[in-house]
């Protein structure tokens, strides 16, 4: 957690208004809190319910902790230690002694501390209040109804999504490269701009409106992908599909951002990659617990097979027999929701250090990790205050397991390998003038791709 070296940008941090890290902290982050404690007021019978009359002492408990939460956000106090039992609180209380002694302990507060720190930190502090309930509250999401409320206002979109992007005559693509690439173009598209549904800029409440019908976006929203290397992506993926043999197994890793449709439209990337043989193996990495309100869990999975297998769809049908064969008959398709790094303040330049054997373990056996998402992208950069037109290889530094790719909106205001002399960013400079506000619309979008060793 180098934030204090010479050689590098400064960090991030919600110390300087204006900026968007600011306005999170400030605003953001509070409503966040709110909304966590109103779910436990407002749920308070339907959960008694469900755990019985024992848990009252509990969610009082619980309610107490997140308004003191909420009180020293609102007020900048320091920082403090995890005092669960969690599995990863050891990392926590770690990860925040390395950072006192870093900056320094009067700087170690929630407008003064890095900015990525921070807001992992207020996840986890969340995951605190209910790790010290005593009764099986304890593993209650205080953010779950948020989430299925997103699943079933766009089940329908869900639908008509795998409907036209997984057709029954996906066959022909097989023979057919130019139908192959325009689909896996407009694939990674909807990854991308599915990426706009995300909960946790606002709070959990439900924005699937944004992208109520995600085909007819990706059309309007061509010329706001910023960066864009489908193309190298495309060569590469062939490239590796016609190295494949019997000892020499092709995998790639997704590290997973959101729920809902975004989840969605990655289990139809997966579908596409698989189907077509590009990989032999697709690992999906999600997240262990509720983290940043809207981030895939087991959980997420479990209930989002639940609701397709009500449709009445042939395609979704079909699509859904595929995932459960890729699953269990061909261990072609594996899910990873145990990894505490992923649920860590750690930027990926850590992993190394922090989590060698999760390193080495896509060092040797990965021929790409694609990171989906603003916050895996933050990470990836460090979450500093680099020059946008810093190449992406230089940005995420000592993070050189394998390729990568990131697919991401932008929601904040850092970004790398930016063409500063293009048309898309000339217009956005005519529109917005020296403001950033464009980078936390989630209007904007990158594609973007390194090939190792190059």
């Amino acid at each position: 957690m180098d934030y204090g070296s010479k050689a590098l940008p400064q960090a991030l941090t919600a110390a300087k208004k204006g900026t968007f890290a600011y306005t999170t902290v400030k605003d953001r982050l509070p409503v966040t809190i709110t909304k966590a404690i109103d779910y436990l007021s407002r749920f308070r019978n339907e959960l008694i319910q469900r755990y019985t009359d024992a848990i009252n002492d509990d969610l009082k408990n619980s309610i107490e902790l997140l308004s003191q939460l909420r009180y020293e956000l609102t007020t900048d106090k320091n920082l403090k230690k995890i005092t669960d039992s969690g599995d990863d609180a050891i990392l926590w209380n770690k990860a925040l002694e390395e950072l006192e002694n870093m900056i320094g302990e009067k700087n170690c507060t929630w407008f003064k501390a890095p900015w990525l720190f921070v807001e992992c930190y207020i996840y986890r502090r969340i995951r605190e209040s209910m790790l010290l309930c005593e009764t099986s509250l304890r593993d209650y999401d205080p953010f779950e109804k948020s989430k299925k409320e997103s699943y079933e206002l766009s089940f329908n979109n869900f639908c008509q999504l795998i409907t036209s992007l997984c057709p029954l005559n996906y066959h022909e693509e097989k023979t057919n490269e130019n139908l192959s690439k325009e689909r896996f173009r407009i694939i990674l598209e909807a990854t991308l701009w599915a990426n706009k549904n995300d909960l946790s800029l606002s709070s959990g409440n439900d924005v699937s409106s944004k992208i109520h019908n995600l085909i007819d976006l990706l059309e309007s929203f061509k010329t706001n992908i910023l960066c864009d290397h489908t193309e190298n992506l495309w060569n590469f993926l062939n490239e590796i599909k016609l190295s494949k043999t019997s000892s020499n197994l092709i995998v790639i890793d997704i590290v997973l951002d959101n729920c809902s449709i975004e989840f969605v439209s990655d289990l139809i990337l997966c579908d596409f990659l698989l189907r077509n043989n590009f990989v032999d193996k697709i690992r999906l990495h999600g997240k262990a617990y509720s983290w940043f309100i809207s981030d895939v869990t087991r959980f997420d999975f479990d209930y989002l097979i639940l609701q397709l297998q009500s449709s009445n769809s042939l395609v979704v049908n079909n699509f859904l027999k595929r995932l459960n064969n890729y699953l269990n008959e061909e261990s072609s398709l594996e899910l990873y929701f145990d990894g505490m790094f992923w649920t860590s303040p750690y930027s990926f330049d850590q992993m190394l250090k922090i989590d060698p054997d999760l390193y080495q373990f896509f060092k040797e056996s990965s021929t790409l990790i694609l990171f989906k998402g603003d916050l895996n992208y933050r990470k990836l950069l460090g979450d500093l205050e680099w020059d946008m037109s810093i190449p992406l290889k230089k940005a995420i530094r000592e993070f050189r397991p394998t390729s990568l790719c990131a697919i991401r909106t932008v929601k904040s205001d850092l970004m790398a390998n930016l063409n500063i002399n293009s048309h898309n960013y000339i217009q956005i400079i005519e529109k917005f003038g020296d403001s950033k506000d464009w980078m936390v619309t989630g209007d904007y979008g990158l594609i973007q791709f390194v090939k190792n060793y190059e």
